[in-house]
């Protein structure tokens, strides 16, 4: 969520983050007018909602590792992701980013997630969600789960062990997969598993690839049982000391995210074509992260890892046609 709308939050009290016409989002007039009337994007949506929709496209402007909208994802689908991914955002930029009171902010957007379920949501991006939970049947536990994920960023800032890092991911994470395979019609537990896997592994990567960032707000996930396993201090990372210590300590780190990564892989082959495609390229982007990590010397404050451009052809093609390597 951009600065913008993180004061219209703030400024909007009880309507939410959004303001009744969407401007003190950021939502122009020019996206405002533009409403897809042909075939497939909206279709089965009702003309009320498709300027809503449009309002949760917004948020895909926001930088992140991966498209979560893409050519794989089978066009009448796209709104319904945008939709989840809005909530997906705004909640961790509320999280992360807002300069008000957090815990108030994210009580607030519960409040309007209920109204939602109820359908009573007075917010667009929430009045879209309530169109795509309706249809989808989607649960209101996982949405609630990412909200909890970000009220224990609030307190929590260190995890004694793996396991607790892993129930933090449980929150964090893989919620979005569940809400991912619903939109696919997929409810059971042995794809869960898979997408858990999937989806812990790509939060690890991000917590890596975001380390440095994360320590300058005084938070740190590296376990404190990895810290003492490999002799590395709070101290040397406030410090951004890249010691032999700390890189093998990353190097266990960039393994054990791959290892999720790869347990996850298996999913690709239980669900349609497209499904397929997309979950490989957000495997592929996970681990194009590690890649970098591994180039530099497992150094996560030379600088941010990053895909870049030669990454992502490479990808797309990987992804296009499997077993071909660039």
């Amino acid at each position: 969520m951009a600065r913008s709308r993180l004061a219209a939050f703030e400024s909007a009290g009880e309507r939410g983050f959004i303001g009744g016409d969407g401007r003190d989002l950021g939502l122009d007039r020019e996206t405002q007018s533009v409403r897809p009337r042909s075939g497939g994007l909206m279709r089965g949506i009702s003309l009320a909602r498709q300027d809503d929709y449009l309002c949760c496209h917004r948020a895909l402007r926001h930088y992140e590792n991966f498209r979560v909208v893409s050519f794989f994802v089978p066009t009448h689908l796209r709104p319904h992701f945008w939709a989840i991914y809005a909530f997906c955002r705004a909640v961790d930029d509320l999280g992360d980013e807002y300069g008000g009171d957090r815990l108030r902010a994210l009580s607030r957007f519960e409040g309007e997630l209920r109204r939602a379920f109820q359908g009573k949501a007075t917010v667009p991006e929430f009045r879209a969600l309530a169109e795509t939970i309706d249809r989808f049947r989607l649960p209101m536990e996982d949405f609630l789960a990412l909200i909890e994920a970000n009220r224990r960023d609030q307190g929590t800032v260190r995890y004694a062990r793996f396991d607790e890092l892993l129930d933090y991911c449980r929150h964090s994470a893989d919620p979005v997969g569940h809400l991912v395979l619903a939109l696919f019609g997929y409810r059971d537990d042995e794809r869960r598993s898979l997408s858990d896997a999937t989806s812990t592994g790509l939060q690890l990567v991000n917590f890596w690839q975001d380390l440095d960032r994360d320590l300058a707000q005084g938070r740190c996930y590296l376990p404190e049982e990895d810290l003492d396993r490999f002799q590395v201090t709070l101290a040397m990372l406030e410090a951004r000391q890249p010691t032999p210590e700390f890189r093998r300590l990353m190097a266990f780190e960039v393994e054990r995210a791959q290892a999720w990564l790869s347990r996850g892989s298996a999913l690709e082959g239980m669900v349609p074509w497209r499904l397929s495609r997309q979950l490989r390229l957000y495997r592929l982007g996970g681990s194009a992260i590690l890649q970098a990590l591994r180039k530099q010397a497992f150094n996560p404050f030379l600088q941010r890892p990053t895909v870049g451009p030669w990454d992502t052809v490479r990808m797309v093609w990987q992804v296009l046609v499997p077993g071909v390597m660039l």
